[in-house]
């Protein structure tokens, strides 16, 4: 047992310190000025992973988080510290990793908070062990808890309570989990259930099916909620590659396979298995700066567009837009959104931009390119293309900031960094996205 202090706090809101050795510890839940009692869960040569058996001080920035799931499933992981801290913590992350990782000392604009902290989540997954349905441990993909979420919508919380009399009424294991996604302002919502079975798809959809129809899902839950079921997918994910990247194949069991959202007043299909933001209203906060950037773009590329969200919103009337998105389902939805708004000079295509040849056909050379990639960020051989293009504006969203300022050096020799934005786009949560406006030099 050891006595520790945290002076800091880490990239995932772990309470950092020094032992008396000199060794640096890792402490989760412990905020800067505590002191605690702490068992040594890792010990390397440099760096101590510690739990904390017993809490000596409290800081003044802890607060009892109102969740009374809290610390057992995987999603709010720093919901002890105040709003305040939370925010101020997320911002030093981004000017941190800036400074250490990218070598890059730039003014980080104040942290845009999240225009709601409860129930914002549009989209959320499900774990179905038995009779119960709930969130995922902390530590696993296990079974947690099956209690209210206090930061899903509402509307999910009343699919669930549904689902779990189904489930109890008549048990079955073909479920492993189950997606819901949707939105408040078009009351429209969708269901996924995820079967990793490995019987054939045609036993796999006649027994989803028979029991969609046997338990009257599609019908209770269209009476249970303010707004309108629009569809129930079946994704099959019978091997260890598709469970792993939950890329199984889908089948509609009734109904459509997407629903629609309003974001800065445009209108979007989004299909299953088609990413789209989760946080409605954060979203909105998150593309403003990139739309009052772009604005006067004749020629926008949209890389990593998915649905098309950005780049739509984007893109005036005269605009020509371009987007590229290695996902089928969300290029298929970008389409639809492109026409659902009227946009009739819009392009995209399935491919991964990394391997996109640029110079090939008679794409026009873009004044602005927006980038919103996954966590992992941009490799070098993109950036040498995006280089080669030389626009004369890149809007940078991401959602890590140790791969954002690993790509800014390498962008760095050819792009003045005009504005660094973060976004609370994930309350109650470590994670947090940065909006970075660049000019070529």
């Amino acid at each position: 047992m050891e006595k520790i202090k945290a002076r800091t706090l880490g990239n995932e809101g772990q309470g950092i310190g020094n032992l008396s050795s000199g060794k640096v510890f890792f402490a989760d839940g412990l905020l800067p000025g505590e002191e605690a009692m702490a068992e040594v869960v890792s010990d390397k040569k440099k760096i101590m992973v510690a739990k904390v058996t017993e809490r000596l001080s409290d800081s003044p920035q802890r607060i009892i988080p109102p969740c009374e799931n809290y610390g057992k499933c995987g999603g709010c992981d720093i919901m002890h510290m105040t709003s305040d801290l939370e925010l101020s913590f997320k911002q030093n992350k981004v000017k941190e990793a800036l400074q250490r990782i990218g070598g890059l000392d730039i003014e980080v604009n104040d942290i845009i908070d999240s225009p709601r902290r409860l129930n914002y989540r549009n989209h959320m997954q499900y774990v179905i062990s038995g009779m119960d349905i709930g969130l995922r441990s902390q530590s696993s993909n296990d079974f947690a808890c099956c209690d209210g979420c206090m930061i899903e919508y509402e509307a999910f919380s009343k699919i669930r309570k549904i689902m779990k009399e189904c489930f109890e009424y008549h048990p079955t294991t073909l479920f492993s989990s189950l997606i819901l996604r949707g939105s408040e302002r078009t009351g429209e919502y969708l269901m996924e259930f995820v079967t990793e079975s490995s019987q054939s798809h045609e036993i796999l959809i006649r027994d989803a099916q028979k029991y969609i129809e046997s338990m009257s899902v599609f019908e209770k839950i269209n009476e249970a909620i303010d707004g309108e079921l629009m569809g129930i997918v079946l994704q099959m994910c019978g091997d260890k590659t598709s469970r792993r990247t939950r890329s199984g194949k889908r089948v509609v069991l009734c109904g459509k396979d997407y629903f629609h959202e309003i974001l800065s007043d445009r209108r979007f299909r989004i299909r299953a298995g088609a990413f789209f933001q989760v946080n409605t209203e954060g979203a909105e906060k998150l593309y403003a700066p990139v739309r009052e950037f772009v604005k006067d773009a004749e020629v926008l590329y949209d890389l990593f567009c998915g649905t098309g969200s950005i780049g739509l919103c984007c893109a005036s009337p005269d605009t020509r837009l371009f987007g590229i998105e290695v996902s089928s389902e969300a290029v298929s939805s970008a389409k639809t959104n492109a026409e659902l708004n009227g946009i009739t000079n819009a392009d995209f295509v399935v491919k991964q931009a990394e391997r996109f040849d640029f110079d090939g056909g008679d794409l026009p050379k873009p004044d602005a390119v927006i980038v919103d990639p996954p966590r992992k960020g941009m490799d070098i051989a993109l950036i040498a293309k995006l280089k080669k293009l030389a626009p004369q504006k890149i809007a940078y969203v991401s959602c890590d900031p140790a791969t954002l300022a690993r790509d800014l050096k390498y962008l760095a020799t050819d792009y003045e960094v005009l504005s660094v934005t973060p976004v609370n786009m994930f309350p109650y949560s470590h994670h947090v996205e940065t909006v970075v406006l660049m000019s070529r030099v």
